[in-house]
């Protein structure tokens, strides 16, 4: 089970350095979007202080309301992606329903396994596990095409590479039929 950082850590961490709370919950891409964002408004606010007649935008006020409004939103999406990630993990009917898909699909009921993996998007569309397990469906029922498309969106979605080792595999299994006919 992921373990997430205490919220308390992660807004701390997030008011020091903002970015660095999604960064410690495994959005790297978001929080460095943002964090740019974020900086490129606090420099313009900084050298409307320094230099205020070369600096367009009228009072101070008008000057300070996009970082004030960019770091507002930021600490809202790091509540978001808390109370979400929180409640994914704490879902113990979620890893029922991962169990019966896996089940289903050791015991080769692809169809089961496929509708439990939709069913577990409906609670989480972002779930990396399901998108992997599907990518296997595909795999075993001769879609080499699905297939490839389901593990390019679990490397889209597998911020911090837990699962490179998984889908690296499972792309080997894909080639592997291609190379047999070639020899």
């Amino acid at each position: 089970m992921t373990r997430l950082p205490h919220p308390a850590c992660a807004w701390t961490v997030n008011l020091l350095v903002p970015g660095a709370g999604l960064v410690l919950l495994g959005r790297v891409a978001l929080g460095a979007g943002l964090a740019i964002a974020w900086a490129c408004a606090a420099a313009y606010l900084a050298l409307s202080l320094i230099w205020p007649e070369s600096m367009p935008g009228g009072s101070l006020w008008v000057r300070a309301t996009p970082a004030g409004v960019l770091y507002l939103a930021w600490q809202a999406i790091l509540w978001n992606a808390l109370r979400t990630a929180r409640k994914v993990l704490a879902d113990p009917a979620r890893d029922e329903q991962f169990k019966a898909a896996v089940t289903a699909y050791l015991q080769q009921r692809y169809d089961d396994a496929e509708a439990a993996c939709k069913g577990l998007f409906a609670r989480d569309p972002d779930d990396v596990e399901a998108t992997l397990l599907l990518a296997s469906i595909a795999r075993e029922r001769g879609s080499a095409a699905e297939a490839e498309r389901y593990l390019r969106r679990a490397r889209y979605l597998d911020d911090d590479g837990r699962w490179d080792f998984e889908i690296g595999r499972e792309l080997e299994r894909l080639a592997q039929p291609a190379q047999s006919a070639t020899k």
